[in-house]
């Protein structure tokens, strides 16, 4: 009996809970670890986002010099038909018209351009100012009816050209190639055995520019190109986002031998150049491409100001002072078929 009070005391101190005390202290250890937790996520999140858009922005750029390079290294291509002689055209082309007499007329100019300061196109919309844009002009590498190449449309418009030397030796010079839209009794040339029927090939008018926004009023620049389409109107396509600026140099070769001789952003002007022959023969010399290409983030990095300038050729961009993260480009382009038929 004389123990009771103690094994009580015992028994009600080993049921003790914990104080207010403990209970704080713990919390505010767990709240602190949720914090340093939570704090590494978002950074680890925040790093991931960044990386993405990083990688996005460098892949567009890329991407879109592609695009152009695969595009004017064709420039002036007309598979077995040599333009020269056709001749130039009379006077300064219109890369918008869709008139065909004035698409066979204009083979000769495989490339025309348009400096940042220039007057555009009026088959483009949405151009972002101070920005360049290019004119290619050629035919498909893909032959109608080959495999893996697209059967005739109707209402594209096509090339054809004679090797049959009976339809050669026939004049005028327009009487040996046919630019016309599917169907046309006028593909009417033939191979060398004058018996099948010529190869036909798309007839491709490219105009390169970029815009202000992707879709209306998004606000995010993007490289597009103004096409002939299958009702024989042109189209704007919407081909890389981000693409903020384009800047073009081209090499003129002023002798003869298909070597560049002289540099311009504006080849229409060089050499003080105002009148329409003058400008057809400068554009006729070109056969380099010098692209200078300015990707833009298409989402702003939180916490990154863009405070760098960018060397573009005939121009600098920046600083931007926002929080869109940027990459250049350059790329130098010979103009294979041009620059081959005067080797």
């Amino acid at each position: 009996m004389t123990h009771a009070p103690t094994i009580r005391r015992v028994l009600l101190y080993r049921s003790r809970g914990f104080t207010l005390v403990e209970l704080m202290v713990g919390l505010t250890v767990g709240l602190i670890v949720i914090a340093v937790v939570t704090t590494i996520f978002v950074n680890v999140s925040n790093n991931r986002r960044d990386m993405q858009r990083t990688g996005r922005q460098i892949e567009n750029g890329r991407f879109a010099v592609q695009l152009l390079e695969d595009d004017i290294v064709n420039a002036g291509y007309f598979g077995e038909f040599d333009p020269r002689s056709v001749g130039p055209p009379a006077a300064k082309p219109d890369p918008c018209s869709t008139t065909v007499a004035d698409m066979k007329n204009m083979l000769m100019m495989h490339i025309q351009g348009y400096a940042a300061a220039a007057a555009k196109p009026s088959c483009m919309s949405d151009v972002r100012s101070n920005t360049a844009a290019v004119a290619v002009r050629r035919v498909a590498t893909c032959i109608v009816g080959d495999a893996n190449c697209d059967t005739a449309t109707i209402g594209q418009i096509y090339f054809q050209s004679t090797l049959c030397n009976a339809e050669l030796s026939s004049v005028p010079i327009s009487t040996q190639y046919v630019v016309a839209a599917q169907p046309s009794s006028a593909f009417s040339l033939h191979k060398h055995d004058c018996a099948t029927p010529g190869s036909l090939r798309a007839y491709v008018m490219h105009i390169y520019f970029v815009a202000n926004n992707n879709d209306p009023g998004d606000g995010i620049p993007t490289l597009k190109r103004a096409e002939i389409g299958t009702d024989g109107e042109f189209s704007i396509v919407p081909l890389v986002e981000g693409v903020e600026d384009l800047q073009l140099e081209y090499g003129l070769d002023t002798n003869g031998d298909s070597m560049p001789d002289a540099t311009s952003a504006d080849p229409g002007t060089y050499g003080g150049c105002a009148a329409d022959p003058c400008y057809i023969a400068n554009w006729l010399n070109v056969m380099t491409v010098k692209i200078y290409l300015l990707s833009r983030s298409t989402e702003a990095t939180p916490g990154y100001t863009d405070t760098k300038t960018y060397p573009l050729g005939p121009r600098t961009d920046g600083p931007f002072n926002d929080g869109f993260k940027r990459h250049a480009y350059t790329e130098t382009i010979r103009l294979n078929n041009p620059a081959g038929r005067r080797e």
